[in-house]
């Protein structure tokens, strides 16, 4: 299952390459997933992490940034499956937040 890109997207804020652990979870009752995972680049608009599933264009999932000891909310943008072939084990998903900000104590922040 692959979710399409949406070709009218843009990147708001540049992306830097961060490592931040997360405690991902899904809010909405029926979507049943929560882990640890972490981020591979963060924004001041969102992040990319890697999952072991791919999650519908729109999904709200729950960060809670275990080093900064936050809570923010993100919606998927999309997920890419890494790798060719029929079984994808893992995802890369683009995250964008829901309140844009320096959520991931980068020092210097990335630069909008």
């Amino acid at each position: 299952m692959t979710y399409s890109i949406d070709r009218r997207e843009h990147r708001r804020s540049q992306r830097v390459p961060h490592c931040a652990p997360l405690f991902v979870s899904c809010p909405d009752s029926l979507c049943t997933f929560a882990g640890n995972l972490r981020t591979i680049e963060v924004s001041r608009h969102g992040c990319m992490i890697h999952a072991s599933r791919p999650f519908p264009r729109g999904t709200e999932l729950r960060l809670d940034i275990l080093h900064g000891r936050r809570t923010v909310t993100a919606r998927v943008v999309h997920s890419h499956p890494i790798g060719t072939g029929m079984l994808h084990k893992t995802w890369t998903l683009a995250l964008e937040l829901d309140q844009p900000g320096d959520v991931w104590m980068v020092n210097p922040p990335p630069p909008d």
